[in-house]
């Protein structure tokens, strides 16, 4: 049989083709498991260096580099933030009803929208003020200006103004759909999407 230009014969095929399909396999892994070189020049001695050199030749000691080579794993890929969704919920029968809001717990806001805000925005918030917010819509590609606010009744935050027509309306948002959220840092936007019908 001929494969790649050689020609095997017998028993030795399948032993070949172990062979071919591990070299195949070591292709692609090999540059994530190689070991690169990295030269470090250093150009500045430590105390103790310095001590030795004006001991071996004066106070005019001549100026040397020293060169270090060292051997570290490649770095992997970066990978793509698959499911970028920090904030889940399903929607309950106050988020699409006709108070017009989304309401997010603390826990929620804390954790994945004020830590990524700047403190003057985060003291607005905090002060009971509400704040415009732009809302990007990653299944349509559209954008939405909405408020964000604390809510007054009690712990939770709020979007509000409007949710109902951009969202649950243009949507057809219903009670029990799981949406997703998270903070763009990028481009300093909400990003929305419907997660589960």
């Amino acid at each position: 049989m001929l494969i790649n230009g050689m020609t095997i014969h017998g028993d030795s095929y399948l032993g070949s083709l172990i062979s071919i399909k591990f070299l195949a396999l070591n292709h692609f892994i090999h540059p994530f498991l190689q070991m690169e070189k990295i030269t470090f020049h250093h150009f500045l001695l430590t105390k103790a260096e310095e001590e030795d050199e004006i001991k071996r030749y004066g106070s005019t000691f001549p100026e040397r580099r020293r060169r270090e080579m060292i051997e570290k794993r490649a770095e992997p890929p970066n990978l793509l933030q698959l499911f970028p969704w920090e904030i889940n919920k399903v929607l309950n029968a106050n988020d699409v009803s006709s108070l017009g809001v989304l309401e997010l717990t603390p826990e929620q806001v804390y954790e994945h929208i004020l830590k990524h805000w700047e403190a003057d925005m985060v003291a607005k918030v905090l002060n009971g003020k509400q704040i415009p917010i732009v809302i990007l819509d990653v299944d349509t590609d559209t954008k939405h200006s909405l408020f964000f606010k604390k809510w007054p009744q009690d712990e939770n935050f709020i979007f509000h103004s409007s949710w109902m027509n951009d969202f649950v309306k243009r949507r057809n948002l219903q009670e029990g759909m799981q949406i997703g959220m998270y903070w763009d840092l990028r481009i300093s936007c909400f990003k929305f999407s419907i997660l589960n019908n």
